[in-house]
């Protein structure tokens, strides 16, 4: 009896996915396992093991326990040593149940959305979901499964809470996303000049789910992708439940892949939590838990640049790895969220430097201010990228300069300006000509996300497309000229 009584605690133990509720019966003998038609998760098949066979007793208790059809010799007793086993804590109940869903034989009734019932004899019986996958959102939380005495009709409601993983990208309040309610500038989008430290903020989201507290340890891991152009700088912080947690080795730290190091672009880093349930204050499986992960960034000169309205390829995006088996140790078995992903602006301006008839200037010089001061820019050929100094490592192939210089064409092309004012001066006037009249540029843009596309319109922007003329100079009469004669003749008259 001591041995029934571990099981009927074992039961409530093991790892639960599928929420049971208890009606009356009506057969004597066989006993209803039903799906709850109300959940869509009816539309997964569901697989009926049945593990023993038992004679009922008083309460939930099962007495002259036998193997069943899909596990064991069936009709044969099943030995003390197995009892045991099943009775020896948490650990044992969890492992021998572990066994059993490797070591199953053929299953004695399958349900899904067709056929939601089965009657059974009194035992214990496995129920298992095939379709289980985390990608979808109709589908179950949990590919572990519960051992559930029979001793009455048994309705299963599966669960369908997991945990899920957002992702924002910071920007200037007053430019922010036109979708955000941030009032400090979190949105789906962003924009920034080449070269600007800015911040992304990844987070994770475990739900209160039972079943969870019975994990020994429980592993996340953000998995965040950059695309060309956009470069990891460092960790600005990292949080569990508003908690600050440490870099270090510790299972309640957190590390970097040996990847995550400044510069990194165009690639996967990751970040890792072997044990969130060693952190204080956290009670997984009782609370809800959020991760918060922010980390600064900046855009480089292989950045794609928006000259005209439309989106852009400078993605960013994330993915949660989360463990999903409770007897799996280490980073153990594991799923994945589907990702979450933002984008980041960032802005052209095209000039042409031309005659009064259309022919190109060379060798004038523009210098381009901002609130009355200099842009350092970046030159590669005829384009120019904003620079920063202290990123100056990655600008190769070209020169600083804080003057433009013309070529034969003419052209020279702006590149990674942040929304704002500007103003372009010629600073050095080729000979023959006068001096162009300033030209002033606004950047203006409303960005965000519609349907999965990010969009950037380009409201109130001016001078983003710049033909720029030198007139040539008016000349003084030489000596002995109708201007000299002029004088001559006044000074007579005045004689």
């Amino acid at each position: 009896m001591k041995h029934m009584k571990k099981i009927a605690s074992f039961v409530l133990a093991a790892i639960m996915v599928l929420a049971m509720v208890v009606p009356t019966f009506a057969d004597p003998t066989t006993y209803a396992i039903t799906i709850n038609t109300n959940n869509d998760a009816v539309t997964h098949t569901y697989k009926i093991y049945q593990i023993f066979t038992g004679t009922p007793g008083s309460g939930v208790q099962l007495t002259d326990l036998k193997y069943g059809k899909s596990y064991g010799t069936e009709g044969t007793t099943v030995p003390e040593s197995v009892l045991s086993a099943i009775g020896s804590g948490d650990a044992g109940a969890r492992a021998f149940a572990a066994s059993i869903v490797n070591n199953l034989g053929s299953e004695v009734a399958i349900l899904n959305g067709t056929t939601t019932s089965y009657n059974a004899v009194p035992g214990y019986y496995l129920v298992l979901d095939t379709a289980y996958t985390p990608t979808d959102a109709t589908k179950d939380a949990y590919s572990a499964f519960m051992l559930k005495v029979v001793n009455a009709a048994t309705e299963f409601t599966p669960k369908k809470s997991f945990p899920s993983v957002d992702k924002q990208v910071q920007d200037e309040a007053a430019d922010k996303d036109t979708d955000s309610t941030d009032t400090s500038g979190w949105g789906n989008t962003a924009d920034h000049a080449i070269g600007e430290t800015f911040k992304f903020k990844l987070t994770a989201t475990i739900p209160a789910e039972a079943a969870l507290a019975y994990y020994d340890s429980y592993m996340v891991q953000f998995n965040d992708t950059l695309s060309t152009g956009v470069v990891f700088e460092s960790i600005a912080s990292v949080e569990v439940n508003d908690a600050t947690v440490n870099a270090g080795t510790g299972d309640s730290d957190y590390t970097l892949s040996s990847n995550a190091v400044s510069g990194l672009t165009n690639g996967t880093w990751t970040l890792t939590i072997n044990d969130i349930k060693g952190i204080d204050g956290v009670n997984l499986g009782t609370n809800a838990v959020t991760i918060t992960v922010v980390y600064n960034a900046h855009l480089d000169k292989n950045a794609y640049v928006n000259h005209a309205n439309g989106n852009t390829t400078n993605k960013n995006e994330v993915t949660l790895t989360y463990s999903n088996n409770p007897d799996a140790t280490g980073t153990g078995s594991t799923d994945t969220t589907p990702p979450k992903a933002v984008w980041v602006f960032t802005y052209e301006v095209d000039n042409t430097k031309k005659d009064a008839s259309g022919k190109a200037v060379p060798n004038a010089g523009f210098t381009l201010k901002q609130g009355g001061s200099a842009v350092s820019l970046y030159k590669i050929g005829d384009n120019y990228y904003v620079y920063d100094a202290n990123k100056a490592s990655e600008y190769t192939g070209g020169e600083v300069v804080t003057e433009i210089t013309t070529t034969s064409s003419g052209v020279f092309n702006i590149k990674g300006l942040d929304t704002g004012s500007y103003t372009l001066v010629e600073t050095t006037v080729p000979n023959g000509y006068v001096q162009a009249e300033d030209v002033s540029i606004t950047v203006a843009a409303d960005h965000s996300v519609a349907s999965g596309t990010p969009n950037v319109t380009l409201i109130s922007s001016t001078g983003l497309t710049n033909n720029i003329v030198n007139y040539t100079g008016a000349t003084l009469p030489t000596t002995g000229g109708i201007g000299t004669t002029i004088f001559y003749v006044l000074g007579s008259i005045l004689v």
